[in-house]
């Protein structure tokens, strides 16, 4: 099954861009929705790809966001102030792809949130 690929950056409340991405399955709407979430030093575009790519390919929606200071988001390296503020970063960000999921939909190699 063929799977699409989307990076994107969404601004936490604190002003902190974060890197996210998403695999989808190409052909077909997802089964369901699988939330990725790496370790301390890790990020989710390189270290957590095969899995993504793996449940996209067996038919799920699969969403990744690397923490404020991890992979390709901004902040300092590895650094966390506060554990709480990872936790509600993730939380905002996997909320909004379930209130967008009645909506979404591929075109052109894009995921397309409506």
């Amino acid at each position: 099954m063929d799977v699409q690929y989307h990076e994107e950056y969404v601004r936490n409340p604190r002003g902190v861009q974060l890197f996210t991405c998403g695999w989808l399955p190409a052909s077909s709407s997802p089964k369901a929705l699988v939330f990725l979430c790496h370790g301390y030093g890790m990020e989710c575009s390189v270290f957590m790809r095969a899995c993504g790519f793996k449940l996209a390919a067996a038919g799920y929606g699969v969403f990744g966001i690397d923490y404020e200071g991890h992979g390709k988001s901004m902040g300092a390296r590895c650094y966390i102030q506060k554990f709480d503020r990872l936790v509600a970063d993730c939380d905002r960000f996997f909320k909004s792809i379930c209130g967008a999921a009645i909506n979404f939909y591929c075109h052109d190699d894009e995921l397309l949130l409506q």
